[in-house]
């Protein structure tokens, strides 16, 4: 099983400037290997590979002009040329996303290692060329039983360095639970007055972190705006903005992580619909509350949380009519407008709060699914 555990690291000021360094080399040969693979595409409509570019950057670096590029780490260097081939052979696959041209303004930076070495007992990572680096130790793996593949070095826009590594445990998915309609199994409807509704009524609140900020957040973004560019000031309140975004962020994930992991540890089999979120975004009246609520993020921890400890989840079709159905009779209310929170069926009597109804119908139609 692969996994990511991510670190933050306290650098020294000389370990900040090689970083800085070693971000400036390979964010050059990434815009240098994207101009050459667009280049040759538009003049001669021919992709430069991988390789055949690799091969050009050892020679680029036997040039007196370009023999700074030696001070880096190669294999970080490789990994950037790697990383514009995927994006590149990507956007050719799904017709969208081209790569963009790295800026140098852009606070945000990453590079990725190999051969990295882990030392729990000290709080020390070794990063080769940098030497030993501090980290905050939040959680351990076993260096001796495990894979550490590739180390990711970034930098966010609050000026905090993370470090990202991959690493391979060699345990097997636990089995899947076998499918059973009992108290075990749940049907979830997503929404926006709430993140989720179970089918037994239970509701999570949707907290909206940003909403709760949002009018202090426009503010300083106000001021920023009658500021002189790349002045102290400007920068400070720029600086300030990003962490206070980042504190929405990490609320909102910290509630979505709580919430998804309950879920998983409270349920085997968990119903869920299949939402269009992208579509759903493109309504301006909703997308505020919608990228507020995270219900894309929220979907995607409960699927590979569900996959690690062998919970079944089951995605129904985004076109059932779950919250416009009579989960007692049947019947279909194809008059249900957004705004109808409550209705009662005219065939059975039946009263029905629209979500918990809903997430009914989701249970049932994914117990369908899986026979």
């Amino acid at each position: 099983m692969i996994k990511a555990y991510k670190y933050k690291l306290d650098l020294t000021v000389k370990q900040k400037k090689q970083l800085a360094q070693n971000f400036g080399c390979v964010r050059f040969i990434y815009n240098w290997g994207l101009n050459i693979k667009k280049t040759k595409y538009e003049e001669e409509k021919v992709t430069v590979s991988y390789n055949e570019l690799a091969k050009m950057m050892a020679q680029l670096k036997k040039q007196d002009e370009y023999k700074w590029l030696n001070d880096t780490y190669s294999v970080c260097l490789q990994q950037a040329l790697r990383h514009l081939d995927a994006a590149y052979n990507k956007f050719f696959k799904e017709k969208h996303g081209f790569p963009k041209f790295k800026s140098k303004k852009n606070p945000c930076n990453s590079i990725t290692y190999l051969d990295c070495k882990f030392d729990f007992e000290n709080n020390r990572l070794y990063i080769p060329k940098i030497g030993k680096v501090k980290f905050y130790n939040n959680r351990t793996f076993d260096v001796n039983n495990c894979k550490l593949g590739t180390v990711t070095i970034s930098k966010d826009n609050c000026g905090e360095y993370w470090a990202c590594a991959v690493v391979e445990d060699y345990k097997d998915l636990r089995d899947k639970t076998p499918i059973k309609d009992n108290d075990r199994c749940v049907g979830i409807d997503l929404g926006v007055k709430n993140l989720c509704i179970l089918d037994n009524g239970t509701k999570y609140d949707n907290p909206k972190y940003y909403k709760k900020y949002c009018d202090k957040l426009a503010r300083l973004q106000q001021i920023l705006s009658g500021k002189t560019k790349d002045s102290n000031n400007y920068n400070k309140l720029k600086l300030r903005i990003a962490k206070l975004s980042k504190k929405i962020q990490n609320m909102r994930n910290d509630y979505l992580h709580k919430t998804s992991t309950e879920l998983i540890n409270n349920y085997d089999t968990i119903c869920l619909e299949t939402l269009n979120v992208k579509g759903m975004m493109k309504n301006h009246h909703l997308a505020q509350a919608i990228g507020d609520v995270s219900l894309g993020e929220f979907n995607r921890q409960l699927t590979y949380k569900g996959e690690w400890y062998g919970k079944n989840i089951i995605h129904i079709g985004r076109w059932e009519p779950s919250s416009k159905t009579c989960n007692k009779c049947g019947y279909v209310n194809k008059d249900l407008e957004l705004k109808d929170r409550e209705w009662v069926c005219p065939v059975c009597g039946e009263y029905h709060d629209r979500d918990i109804n809903a997430a009914i119908n989701i249970r049932k139609i994914g117990l369908e699914i899986s026979k």
